[in-house]
């Protein structure tokens, strides 16, 4: 299984990385969060939205799913075939977009899963602790956080996270994950931290050698680096 890195950013401009979103192939091909720069990343990775066969939102924060208006029509206009998202209150959040965009009301095929299962990838859902509701998945022994503080249930039977590191030293983990909280909780071998706000992210060296500390293998991925799982 391969993940790529299409967006390592945030909601602010920074060291020109798009927004947050994942690519897993498998089986199949699952987009996981779409926020802006989506579109962009997926062409350079070599993909369009027609390739997709599913998309998973971890929450509906446009830095997370910004694009996804985007990816439907293109995916109306490039293949028009129906495609499988799977995301917190997704019936609710669709018919919204489709009230801002009611023209691709009867252009757009979306099915609405009621379990993230694509071919033989099962996502494994759990819920983060954000400013609205976040899903967290887990397959095999890899956890996508989306955004969430860190606590100790997040990482049951986990070895390696992609993690959000929202902020730096000495904030409250409320909504977002400081390195602070992510040592206290999180008990696993490897580390990808994405979705860095400026601070966090000049802090970098000083973050990898705090969690390192642990027994963390702490990595600070690229828009369009990939690993295998």
């Amino acid at each position: 299984m391969k993940v790529t890195f299409l967006g390592t950013g945030v909601a602010v401009p920074l060291a020109k990385k798009a927004q947050s979103s994942l690519l897993i192939e498998d089986d199949k091909l699952i987009l996981v969060d779409c926020g802006f720069g989506c579109l962009l990343r997926l062409e350079e990775a070599g993909y369009t939205p027609a390739d997709l066969d599913g998309i998973l939102l971890t929450h509906f924060h446009t830095d997370h799913c910004g694009e996804l208006i985007g990816i439907l029509k293109a995916r109306w206009l490039e293949r028009d075939e129906k495609i499988e998202i799977f995301a917190p209150f997704a019936k609710e959040n669709l018919e919204a977009i489709f009230e801002a965009y009611p023209y691709l009301r009867t252009k757009v095929k979306v099915v609405v899963k009621d379990k993230p299962k694509f071919g033989s990838m099962k996502f494994e859902v759990r819920e983060g602790k954000h400013a609205i509701i976040n899903y967290a998945y887990k397959i095999e022994n890899l956890l996508i956080s989306g955004d969430t503080r860190s606590f100790p249930e997040l990482y049951e039977d986990v070895e390696m996270v992609i993690h959000e590191m929202s902020l730096s030293f000495g904030y409250p983990a409320i909504d977002h994950t400081t390195p602070e909280n992510f040592v206290e909780n999180a008990r696993v071998k490897k580390a990808y931290f994405v979705h860095m706000y400026p601070e966090a992210y000049e802090n970098r060296s000083k973050i990898k050698e705090f969690v390192e500390k642990r027994g963390i293998d702490v990595n600070f991925p690229n828009d369009l680096e990939s690993i295998e799982i």
